[in-house]
């Protein structure tokens, strides 16, 4: 099978990341942006969920339309809608303006994503596909760790409208390498019922919705820990910004840790069984992690429990490659917005539940450790069925 230059590899991982970029970049200057545009704490953290459902529904926009007109011209037409955005929510005064914005800002960050997999599963199948994937998250993950350091910085130095600005540039160099090292990976479909025979065939395939609820799950749980942690570090444990920031990012790294791990286990242990022993591990870990923050103790050991919250996640990695490996490569598009949207749904929902009736720290894990056992409970109905 052909492998793919590092070109691919790095600008396919960039456009992966162009949903933590939506999100963690301006997750430390949440607070700020409610105390300066008078707002409230639910309103504020609405534009993070309006971010996350556009990045889901927005799967199902350029994920079908890439298997009827090829990958490359919508991957451009939602980088050009992302730079727009961002641009708009540099410029607003108005939270429900910003609030709308934001979703559009998700709904085109949603191209880089849905797309950046499609074209991974035109290229690779079976373990390939999931070593390649490991090797996409682990150049994703880096987004986590920069991201929420990069924009505690903007956020103290400038003004938090300065991360919209860095969004859209961001956007402009991606547009840039988009137009000139990615190749088309798919061919137009001239048949017009090719679009609703592959979506019939996806929706008809069990094996790959099963994963697609598992990995919807483990996301859930990821989410609310993305979106309340900046409140409850910076208000219940007295961190600033940059502080969030750096220990943000140093959790982030436990995704890129085991992605590298998962990826050299994937040709050694069966998919499944690494996938069952992530899903355990998980759980455990937020199990812990619960515990430890009902007993009230100490943010440093509840940080080092977050590590492994975060390092557990990274079963995602396994998880996504099973959904993708389950489909043919024809429906992949289709197929990749429909994991995507579930992410993101379910994602957008989780962030502002945990922080119902206020920010804290039991609240967060406890939405955490519920996210994680319906992902494995899904994981072992679906497998019985199979």
């Amino acid at each position: 099978m052909q492998r793919l230059p590092i070109s691919y590899v790095l600008v396919l991982g960039l456009l992966t990341a162009m949903g933590p970029l939506c999100t963690d970049l301006y997750l430390p200057a949440l607070p700020d942006m409610t105390r300066q545009m008078s707002t409230t704490t639910s309103l504020t953290q609405l534009s993070l969920t309006a971010s996350l459902i556009g990045l889901g529904l927005g799967q199902l926009f350029f994920g079908p339309l890439s298997d009827k007109f090829g990958r490359k011209r919508p991957l451009l037409l939602s980088l050009v809608l992302f730079i727009v955005s961002s641009v708009l929510c540099a410029t607003t005064n108005d939270i429900y303006l910003l609030i709308l914005w934001r979703f559009m800002q998700g709904f085109a960050g949603a191209g880089g994503s849905v797309l950046s997999r499609s074209i991974a599963r035109d290229k690779y199948a079976g373990t390939q596909l999931t070593r390649f994937f490991a090797l996409l998250m682990t150049v994703n993950g880096i987004a986590p760790v920069v991201s929420p350091v990069l924009g505690g910085y903007i956020a103290q130095t400038f003004h938090w409208r300065a991360l919209f600005w860095t969004m859209a540039l961001a956007g402009g160099i991606l547009f840039l390498l988009s137009l000139t090292l990615i190749k088309e990976t798919r061919q137009p479909q001239s048949t017009p019922q090719s679009l609703l025979i592959t979506t019939r065939a996806v929706l008809k395939n069990r094996a790959f919705l099963g994963f697609c609820f598992v990995q919807a799950f483990m996301l859930a749980g990821l989410f609310a820990y993305i979106g309340a942690s900046s409140y409850v570090l910076q208000n219940e444990y007295g961190m600033s910004p940059m502080q969030f920031s750096l220990l943000f990012g140093i959790n982030g790294t436990g995704l890129i840790i085991s992605a590298l791990i998962f990826s050299s286990l994937a040709h050694r242990v069966a998919q499944e069984t690494l996938l069952k022993r992530g899903l355990i591990l998980a759980l455990l870990t937020a199990l812990t992690t619960l515990g430890f923050a009902l007993a009230g103790a100490d943010w440093l050991a509840l940080v080092g429990l977050f590590f492994t919250v975060a390092f557990s996640s990274g079963v995602c990695t396994l998880s996504g490659s099973a959904a993708m490996n389950s489909v043919e490569a024809r429906c992949s598009g289709t197929a990749s917005a429909l994991l995507g949207m579930l992410m993101f749904v379910f994602g957008g929902i989780a962030a502002p539940l945990s922080g119902l009736g206020g920010e804290a720290m039991w609240k967060m894990t406890l939405a955490i450790v519920m996210a994680y056992g319906a992902a494995l409970v899904v994981y072992v109905f679906a497998r019985r069925k199979a």
